[in-house]
């Protein structure tokens, strides 16, 4: 069927009210013999009050409204309904409206029939919260001066005993939490998904050590409807609307943005959209759903139908719960026509980024991935996440990177460095395609971990044979090198803390897929953890044992000091725009490398940044006052001693192996004499200087 003649324009689909308050329901479905609307009772979602078929009108849309002659109820809110559905070829299915705006708690089972229910919300009604309004990259100089911190909400307070931890009402009265956030400097949180998923039961939030009722949320149920497992209260259909809003509303009010992750490029099972309407939400392969993704069936992006579904959906995001940005999971299967559209709708003041992984069931052209150049969207402001400096920088998966001595790293580092800007030229710099995928550094995300994927302090533990201190002295090397990069910045939420993913032996026995955990015979135990072997990398169903932020942490000496490190260079990064220049033409004119043709110059990357070319410092960041910044790292495990011209200038030690920030070290190892820098081993040096 070609669904290309499928496009229906209103504003209407779901559930709508007139001015009399009666609710009216709108859901488009091509292919199908009929629809019965199922309405339940507010205080039963399982128990059918009324049942009516609806009216097929134009452009396959059906529709009924519920009057209370009718109904026999003045008021419907808080009322579930759902779909039974009469297909073309007699089969009858129960479906979920794609555009329900809340839902009845849920619970999941084998039972293919098993879809959610939608509730009939009025989103204006004061009972569903303070509705926050979008910054976007209000609080940001230029796109490049966003650092973002990824976390899943239940991981953030699940550990603490709190009353609903885990939930967004408890994220909003983590007062600590909050002020850790705002303390760390961070200018956006990026939420793991939120919208709602399917395999996870809404009303068990306990804790577990083992097993888990847990997912991160890559398994899409509906693209509206906020995630019930995170509220407090899932039963009110309202109660989900308004927590989240008040967590917004309580980041927003911090100087916090709040970033979306979302997915929109599978669900987790074909009956979310077949039961409603047969090959009309899927990409379809002759007669066959695709599962490219291998998470599900690929939802068609170029259907415009679909289109106008994801669009819609994030336009809501937006305007009702003031949303500032997306992440788009696996983003390359998703069409460049559907990203062209989506940043059209948005305007130029919300985030876009995205996995832009080579991995897509599209043809290339139409596909929005890294290291297609002619065909990447690079009008957009659309930022993908880098592997290229995660690979180089740290090693990827059980692979050694630049900082555990792959000095062969060190050309690709370089690209890191600049961006990876495509039309920057030294014989130092990698100009492997793949590596230098940018037009502008607006479009490069740099990170060294996410979600999915070994923490930084566990891929160090597997890859480096050394104590916690000497591990501690690793992280701050790769965040140096990390911090000093151009284009914009994310890490994983609680790195700044040793965040961990360990899988003891009695979590293995539970865990979904134990497997994805590795060990080595490097690692050394951390002590308060305690002798477990094994890392997960992908913890995406595990339990809250594994993926959970250890907050006493912030207490360890070690981690401690980690974390202001690190709170520091977002702070020399945020005050000074060297570090972060918006353009490529300020690149090329900002960036030089030196130390070339030093005998030590595979083991060290070095570097001068001119904060004369450009002017740009958001509201409230304190600006330094120096005119250039050199920056070394050492690969080396040792010290080395470096000859350069700049090393002459007069110049304030800013960040050494062990602090980091805008003021001068006055205690440190570092040492400048007569144009020679001894820099200690593993280090990141950063030095202002004045004239």
């Amino acid at each position: 069927m070609d669904l290309r003649k499928y496009i229906y324009a209103g504003d209407d689909l779901g559930v709508t009210f007139k001015e009399d308050k009666t609710a009216k329901i709108k859901v488009w479905a091509p292919n199908i013999k009929n629809i019965h609307l199922n309405l339940y009772s507010k205080h039963d979602s399982e128990r059918i009050v009324f049942s009516k078929n609806m009216v097929k009108l134009e452009d396959d849309i059906w529709s009924i409204i519920l009057r209370e002659e009718e109904t026999g109820y003045k008021s419907l809110e808080r009322f579930f309904y759902d779909f039974k559905v009469e297909h073309l070829d007699g089969t009858v299915k129960k479906a979920l409206d794609p555009y329900a705006k809340s839902m009845a708690s849920f619970t999941p089972s084998k039972d293919p029939n098993n879809v959610g229910k939608g509730a009939i919300i009025f989103i204006d009604s004061e009972e569903a919260g303070k509705k926050p309004v979008s910054i976007g990259m209000s609080n940001l100089a230029s796109p490049t001066d966003m650092i973002a911190y990824e976390v899943h909400i239940r991981d953030y307070t699940i550990g603490i005993d709190m009353k609903n931890a885990g939930t967004f009402e408890a994220f909003i009265n983590y007062e600590d939490g909050i002020n850790h956030l705002k303390d760390l400097g961070i200018t956006h949180v990026q939420l793991l998904p939120i919208q709602n998923y399917f395999t996870v039961n809404e009303s068990n939030k306990n804790y577990t050590d083992l097993g888990s009722d847990y997912n991160w949320g890559y398994d899409p149920h509906n693209y509206f409807t906020v995630e019930g497992w995170l509220a407090a209260d899932e039963v009110d259909p309202y109660g989900r609307i308004k927590e989240f809003r008040a967590l917004v509303n309580k980041l927003h009010a911090n100087g916090i943005g709040v970033i979306m992750d979302v997915v929109y490029n599978h669900t987790y099972k074909w009956e979310v959209f077949e039961n409603l309407t047969p090959g009309s939400y899927y990409r379809m392969f002759g007669d066959e759903i695709s599962g490219g993704t291998g998470a599900g069936p690929t939802v068609e992006s170029r259907n415009p139908m679909v289109r106008k579904l994801i669009i819609d959906s994030l336009l809501y995001f937006v305007e009702e719960f003031g949303i500032d940005g997306f992440r788009f999971d696996l983003m390359g299967f998703m069409d460049i026509e559907t990203m062209r559209a989506i940043r059209k709708a948005l305007g130029e003041n919300i985030i876009l980024q995205g996995e832009a992984w080579n991995f897509t069931d599209l043809p290339i052209e139409e596909a929005p991935v890294k290291g297609h150049i002619a065909n990447y969207p690079h009008d957009l402001n659309l930022a993908l996440f880098n592997d290229s400096t995660r690979d180089s920088y740290l090693g990827t998966m059980e692979q050694d990177g630049f900082i555990q001595g792959n000095y062969d790293m060190a050309y690709v580092c370089r690209a890191g460095i600049i961006g990876n800007i495509l039309d920057y030229y030294d014989k130092k710099v990698s100009i492997d395609i793949y590596h230098r995928f940018a037009l502008s550094p607006n479009e490069n995300l740099q990170y060294l971990s996410i979600h999915d994927g070994f923490t930084l302090w566990d891929k160090i533990n597997l890859s480096i044979d050394g104590t916690m201190e000497f591990r501690a002295k690793i992280a701050k090397f790769s965040m140096g090198m990390l911090f000093t990069s151009q284009g914009k910045l994310i890490i994983q939420g609680g790195t700044e803390i040793g965040l961990t993913k360990p899988l003891g032996e009695e979590q293995k026995k539970k865990d979904p897929e134990p497997d994805r955990a590795h060990t080595s015979d490097r690692i050394n135990h951390d002590d308060d953890i305690g002798k477990i072997n094994d890392y997960h990398e992908n913890s995406y169903s595990s339990s809250d044992y594994v993926n959970k932020i250890r907050w006493e942490r912030k207490d360890h000496p070690l981690f401690k000091n980690l974390n202001n490190y690190i709170s520091g260079l977002i702070k020399l990064r945020r005050s000074a725009n060297s570090f972060r220049y918006s353009t490529s033409e300020n690149i090329k004119k900002g960036l030089k490398f030196i130390l070339g043709d030093d005998l030590n110059s595979h083991r060290i990357i070095a570097y001068t940044l001119d904060n004369n070319v450009e002017d740009s410092y958001a509201e409230n960041i304190e600006r330094t006052n120096y005119n250039k910044y050199i920056v070394v790292h050492n690969g080396a495990f040792e010290e080395l001693k470096l000859t350069h011209e700049e090393f002459e200038n007069k110049v304030d030690i800013l960040v050494d192996s062990e602090q980091a920030g805008i003021t001068h070290i006055e205690d440190t190892a570092i040492k400048i004499e007569d144009g020679v820098l001894t820099i200690t081993p593993n280090t990141t040096v950063v030095l202002g200087v004045k004239n």
